[in-house]
């Protein structure tokens, strides 16, 4: 079976998801602003309306009523800072990270700034200016949660557990409820192999958000990693629950059932994984490979021959393929999947498998210089050759 798939952490590395209602307030909240005829419209009136349209999901149309505003006060902080966040969400990242410097200039020492031009630039890739940029901000306002975990998901990025660890622990001293940071040290805590201490601030989170996918998700992961496959299978079975087109979700629902001897159980959740999304080389093999359980063969190689299709350098898809075939007597389809193999590693297991096949058909010089092949690269298969040979009394 292929390992379990751990979810995009996009979720938890974007500012924009990050803050939720741990986000750093501006001055002047309003209700929906328009432009007014009746009177002469200020930099702040033009600042209310592009937040309000920023809320609506009106970006390009926010992005005219900051630029008018900037036209009025071209060093309003509030301006520069919703403008660079408008051209973030629009996708123009240089332009915003340009925006962030620029205002910088204007305002070095504003840890506000400092913090949402480190989440721009750690989306940008750098994460070590990111740090840089969220200890200049601490370092001014200690305080600021959204500050410390920023520089958690850098040093997260960096697989640097340990120090990810220390600046969510600072953030949930200053702010206990911030949930991402919560989910943020389970997920640091569960790549140390600390799992039942993930779970608990995986638990501690879903106290919050009860039906966040992710924590879910990743609770899911961390049983499992500990054995717990009856707490992993609930939990998968509580996000399909509310998230049906889950696929990865049902992958690894259908890995733990195979893992149960649950196998007709795992077909339903590998299918259901497949008609979400077809173009997985890894749920084609996973259920290639629990039809093999079956003793399915025929179905068993129809699916490994999807997971080639997808991933043609699949060696695992390849190995099975040819085992499968083995079982069902088509040593020649066997041998060309072996020969397949070794075009794309050679491996003592592909070398001895073709030596089977050669076996098979009588062909005993080919098949002594393909166990040699094997043997040559792994030692170990020579007393696998010597039973094999001794079984078919050569």
């Amino acid at each position: 079976m292929t390992d379990k798939k751990e979810k995009s952490k996009e979720n938890i590395n974007s500012e924009e998801n990050a803050t939720g209602s741990n986000s750093i307030p501006e001055e002047d909240d309003a209700m929906f602003s328009c432009p007014n005829e009746n009177k002469e419209m200020t930099a702040r009136d033009w600042n209310r309306i592009g937040r309000d349209l920023m809320s609506a999901g009106a970006v390009e149309e926010a992005l005219v009523a900051f630029n008018n505003g900037l036209a009025l006060d071209p060093q309003s902080f509030d301006l520069l800072k919703n403008k660079a966040d408008a051209l973030s969400r629009s996708g123009q990242k240089d332009d915003s990270l340009k925006m962030y410097e620029d205002a910088l200039e204007m305002y070095p020492d504003n840890a506000k700034l400092l913090c949402f031009a480190g989440f721009e630039v750690l989306e940008s890739g750098d994460r070590e200016k990111a740090i840089s940029y969220f200890e200049k901000s601490v370092a001014l306002e200690p305080d600021i949660a959204l500050s410390w975990f920023g520089k958690g998901l850098a040093f997260g990025e960096m697989m640097e557990f340990e120090k990810a660890i220390e600046c969510y622990d600072k953030t949930i001293e200053i702010s206990p409820d911030f949930t991402k940071a919560l989910i943020g040290k389970a997920i640091s805590l569960s790549a140390l192999g600390e799992y039942e201490q993930a779970i608990l601030f995986f638990n501690r989170a879903l106290e919050l958000d009860p039906n966040d996918v992710e924590i879910w998700y990743y609770k899911a992961l961390a049983y499992d990693a500990l054995g717990d496959g009856a707490n992993a299978v609930i939990g998968y079975e509580k996000i399909l629950e509310e998230h049906p087109d889950f696929d990865d979700a049902w992958n690894n629902l259908g890995i733990l059932k195979n893992a149960m001897g649950q196998f007709d159980d795992a077909l339903i959740a590998f299918d259901r994984a497949i008609d979400i999304n077809s173009e997985q080389a890894d749920v084609w093999f996973n259920k290639g490979y629990t039809h093999a359980m079956l003793g399915d063969f025929e179905s068993a190689v129809k699916a490994f021959e999807e997971a080639i299709l997808i991933a043609p350098d699949f060696e695992n898809a390849y190995m099975e393929a040819a085992f499968a075939s083995v079982q069902m007597g088509k040593t020649d389809k066997a041998l060309m999947l072996y020969e397949q193999v070794l075009t794309i590693q050679p491996s003592a297991e592909a070398w001895f498998g073709k030596g089977i096949c050669h076996l098979a058909a009588n062909d005993m010089k080919k098949a002594e210089n393909a166990f040699e092949k094997a043997y040559e690269i792994d030692p170990r298969y020579k007393e696998l050759v010597d039973a094999q040979m001794k079984k078919t009394g050569c």
